[in-house]
């Protein structure tokens, strides 16, 4: 991997998306439009961002095992670009499976998923010798003891660390600490933090670690913060028919960008452009072609 690659450590899920018109009604049958099925997942989504976007070769890890289920997603992952790192290579667990029913008039979608909160990752010390030559590292909050091990090694060697934070997870009051951007969803609400205050929400994240952080809200502006500094970045109007892995596609660009030296308010903005193009086709692979 060169100077300019990256890892990421999260979740890995099989997506298996259904793309209508309209949400079908209750006990009913549906014949779909499209049908996308891939490998998912933010940490997973943000990769295949990052190596479509770089034409480097990012690190991803996470937790597949042998379970037939894992090889779609590893086959889908690999050509994408991504190197896997799997925590349980000898595990039998079923991955994480998401449902996913996308109202393309609407451009909304609702997931049905287990996520990996039934997976144990166990650090594996051979996953930090990824980190030579990285100059981003992003950690999604799943499977914590990895997160926290590897975050703590490459902020101890330098390296920018990147979090993706959808909902507040018990792992963030330890992660927190270590992190140097946080890019956080509407919906992360810190303890003590009254919903829908992103200002709370800084003051919250500066506070314990973040130097840098902003609170991304689908259409509407994405608002930011560094020190003696806060801003809004407008999202680019497009004509979105599905959402889906939007915000992973944001963060994987945002470590793109990052990488190639521009200011954090101008990498959310170009990484803002990129997850928007995201959402004109269904699933999260069409943009790129």
């Amino acid at each position: 991997m060169d100077d300019n690659g990256a890892v990421f450590i999260g979740l890995s899920t099989l997506d298996l998306a259904y793309a209508v018109d309209r949400y079908p009604a209750e006990d009913s049958k549906t014949q779909a439009d499209e049908l996308f099925l891939g490998a998912g997942g933010p940490a997973a989504n943000a990769a295949v961002t990052f190596a479509h976007l770089s034409g480097r070769v990012p690190r991803l890890v996470t937790a597949l095992g042998k379970h037939p289920l894992a090889e779609l997603i590893r086959a889908d992952l690999s050509e994408h670009g991504v190197g896997i790192t799997d925590l349980t290579p000898e595990g039998g667990q079923q991955p994480p499976v998401s449902s996913i029913v996308v109202a393309t008039g609407a451009a909304t979608r609702t997931i049905v998923s287990l996520d990996g909160s039934r997976v144990h990752a166990p650090f594996d010390s051979t996953a930090a010798e990824h980190l030579e030559r990285v100059a981003v590292v992003l950690v999604d909050g799943h499977y914590a003891e990895p997160a926290l091990r590897i975050a703590a090694a490459a902020r101890a060697r330098g390296i920018p660390v990147v979090l993706d934070a959808g909902r507040w997870r018990p792992v963030h009051a330890e992660l927190l600490p270590l992190i140097d951007i946080a890019i956080c969803s509407a919906a992360f609400t810190p303890p003590g933090a009254p919903p829908g205050s992103p200002a709370a929400v800084f003051d919250y994240l500066h506070a314990i670690g973040p130097g840098r952080a902003a609170v991304t809200d689908g259409p509407h502006p994405i608002v930011w913060s560094m020190p003696g500094e806060r801003g809004e970045i407008a999202v680019p109007a497009t004509q979105a028919v599905d959402t889906l892995g939007a915000g992973d596609i944001l963060h994987g660009a945002f470590c793109h960008f990052h990488t190639r030296g521009e200011a954090f308010p101008a990498a959310l903005a170009h990484a803002a452009e990129v997850a928007s193009r995201s959402c004109v086709s269904v699933g999260t692979r069409a943009w790129m072609r």
